[in-house]
């Protein structure tokens, strides 16, 4: 902070205050996977906190096309309007299109940008926007960068959500929900929801980060997200999703009508002044896609869902069992105790991150496990074996 000490005590008081209510955060090195034939580990940890949900970052034949790649630039180092619009780009947004069963889709560096580049272009100061109250940080923050009025509703109460629509008449009104909710691992009530938003006339958006790929209609192998799951997707205006997580790639997207994806690309500014992804997370996500419509990881995945639910009930764990989701908390409460946990798990190598404040409310700290197809059963077993333990102690 240069010569400057206010600046530095500043910065120093804030960061004990963190330590002394146990918020403190610091950076892990990961690297180094093992073969996946030896389950998901990291650096000799058993990793139970990545969003790896169908293993796809750690596909033997995703990386090895990786490497084969024939790519004429790094990256376009440009914004897609001035000169980083590629076919790959655009072949992607096909896919995706197809994926979720919409006109056209835009591509994002990230999920989060997404978020913050679709509803601050989409509202205005004569909006209103429902926002769900457990609505993930870069859902938040994007309503907060609009001028539009905010009206939060209690998490899934789809009466109060009705309730507060009905207040205010014929305004201009946006609803936005996570489809799968990152840290509470529940589904937001899309059939209720697309509902209410058909009959007072709202723009729907979901975020569908965590079920994007995951779930959706298995006997059709369609697995288009929580839409797909509830039979939805054309009552839904605007799909925000990200490639990081069910594809184990890298980027953000949006599904959306010829009209809105025109309109994004004309008033979105994180799309306009970002540069453009590159082409080669593309062509891997272009592949990683192709793979995840075959189903074969889905049901690996669900396997062990219901192995973990199993083996949490027979251990006399409390888990909330929310069929096909991946995301499973399990409450602890103090901050505190929750680190705890978490670190003693590490000592015993399993690496499951203890989630707390700003991330959920107080006192609600848990730890965050997410489970995905490369975990094997003797994984799972030890993990809930240890965790009783511990929880007893």
């Amino acid at each position: 902070m240069g010569s400057n000490k206010t600046n530095t005590l500043y910065f120093q008081k804030k960061l004990r205050e963190l330590r002394k209510e146990d918020l403190y955060r610091e950076l892990r090195v990961i690297e180094e996977f093992s073969n996946i034939g030896k389950g998901a580990r990291v650096l000799g940890v058993n990793n139970f906190s990545s969003n790896d949900y169908l293993g796809l970052s750690m596909n033997t034949f995703l990386r090895r096309n990786l490497r084969k790649l024939h790519i004429s630039r790094v990256s376009q180092c440009s914004s897609r309007l001035i000169s980083g619009n590629t076919e790959s780009l655009e072949n992607l947004e096909k896919a995706l299109s197809k994926h979720r069963k919409t006109q056209s889709s835009l591509l994002y560096p990230t999920g989060f940008m997404a978020n913050l580049g679709v509803i601050g272009c989409v509202s205005d100061k004569e909006t209103i926007i429902y926002s769900d109250e457990l609505n993930h940080a870069s859902i938040i923050d994007g309503c907060k960068l609009t001028p539009s009025k905010i009206h939060p509703f209690p998490h899934n109460n789809i009466d109060e959500l009705e309730k507060s629509i009905k207040k205010h008449g014929n305004k201009r009104k946006i609803i936005v929900t996570e489809g799968i909710f990152s840290m509470d691992g529940d589904m937001a009530n899309l059939t209720e929801i697309t509902r209410i938003s058909n009959e007072h006339n709202c723009i729907l958006i979901v975020d569908d980060s965590h079920g994007d790929f995951i779930i959706g209609n298995s006997r059709l192998k369609d697995y288009g997200g929580t839409p797909s799951y509830f039979g939805v997707n054309k009552a839904i205006d605007i799909h925000i999703s990200s490639l990081s997580k069910g594809l184990g790639c890298f980027g953000g997207y949006v599904s959306c009508s010829k009209l809105v994806r025109d309109y994004l690309i004309n008033k979105s500014r994180p799309f306009i002044f970002t540069s453009a992804l590159p082409d080669s997370l593309a062509e891997i996500a272009t592949m990683s896609l192709q793979i995840a419509k075959i189903g074969n990881l889905q049901t690996k995945l669900y396997r062990n869902i219901e192995y973990f639910h199993k083996i949490a009930n027979e251990q006399k764990i409390n888990s909330r069992n929310i069929e096909k989701s991946p995301i499973i908390p399990l409450l602890i409460g103090s901050e505190k105790k929750a680190l705890e946990v978490s670190k003693k798990l590490l000592r015993r190598h399993f690496f499951v991150h203890a989630i707390r404040y700003p991330t959920v409310k107080r006192n609600e700290a848990r730890l965050r496990i997410s489970l995905n197809t490369n975990h094997n059963p003797e994984q799972i077993y030890t993990l809930l074996e240890n965790i009783a333990k511990l929880l007893r102690d």
